[in-house]
């Protein structure tokens, strides 16, 4: 009996904790992705109108060539963007983490603050710093002697400053990644390197990099999927134009939705969408085989 109650009383603590994660995971995520396929088959106008047309919406989809360019270049912009999300922080915990650096508590601290700040905030501020009238980098261009960029008209220029953005924005938190696992290497595999005759890049290609192979698949994973959704940072600084050349596809399901109240059809596009990006994570999980070693 003693048993007995001990295990209930066990059972009920996991679910007293474990519930109220259940219940907010079913109400945010659960319910509203129900809902968002449920009236990707109807004409849903988010006040009255709500009637059932079938597979219309995904038809009608499959034709839209601003879909096929959002989402295009939502792609791009992932694969340009991924390879700097993932380097600089690790060379940045590298060095962070090296016995030759000193107040490494104020470098890790100072690199991490952009993460502790909004992507709309980030995004006013790099907005701020590449003006062209009165940005700090045109300033800097000019006392030099250079003419002023226009960031903010040309649109291979607005899509570097989106880029840079998000990548300032993302260091810090996947700096913290790195050094976690940098510090989980046993320093004998070092010291053994060293007496082999290794130098320190040397040590760094050969133990650092394959030792962090599962470090560096959680980042490329959270990388892709934080590029593949960006949203805020892209309102903050361009609002995806000049035209359309910084419309990704969450801006795009955005406009489609909320501005031109297309509820059901932008429903339509959000679970196509979600489909892609869960093919592009099963992807990457199949190349890592899961970040295993």
């Amino acid at each position: 009996m003693l048993k007995k109650k001990s295990s209930l009383r066990h059972t009920g603590a996991f679910w007293a904790f474990v519930a109220p994660c259940c219940i907010l995971f079913g109400i945010f995520f659960l319910l509203p992705l129900v809902l968002s396929i449920a009236f990707s088959f109807t004409n849903y106008d988010g006040w009255k109108v709500m009637d059932f047309v079938g597979i219309k919406n995904y038809i009608t989809l499959f034709k839209d060539s601003k879909f096929y360019a959002s989402m295009g270049r939502t792609l791009v912009y992932t694969i340009c963007c991924l390879p700097f999300r993932v380097i600089i922080p690790l060379l940045i915990a590298v060095l962070v983490t090296s016995p030759r650096v000193r107040l490494k508590s104020l470098s890790r601290t100072m690199i991490y603050i952009p993460v502790l700040m909004s992507a709309l905030v980030v995004g006013i501020t790099i907005n701020w710093m590449f003006s062209q009238e009165y940005g700090l980098i045109n300033f800097i261009i000019q006392s030099f002697g250079g003419t002023p960029l226009e960031w903010s008209l040309n649109s291979g220029l607005a899509t570097f400053v989106i880029g840079f953005a998000s990548v300032w924005a993302s260091i810090g938190f996947n700096m913290i990644i790195y050094v976690g696992g940098i510090n989980n290497i046993s320093p004998d595999l070092y010291e053994a390197a060293s007496i082999d005759g290794a130098n320190s890049f040397q040590s760094f290609l050969r133990i650092t990099v394959p030792m962090l192979s599962p470090t560096t698949f959680l980042v490329v994973l959270l990388s892709t999927v934080n590029l593949l959704k960006e949203y805020a940072l892209v309102q903050g600084i361009t609002q995806g134009g000049p035209g359309l050349s910084t419309t990704y596809i969450i801006q795009y399901i955005f406009d489609k939705g909320f501005n031109q109240m297309e509820y059901g059809y932008a429903s339509a596009i959000s679970t196509v969408v979600m489909i892609v990006f869960a093919l592009i994570a099963y992807a990457q999980f199949k190349v890592n085989n899961g970040g295993e070693t």
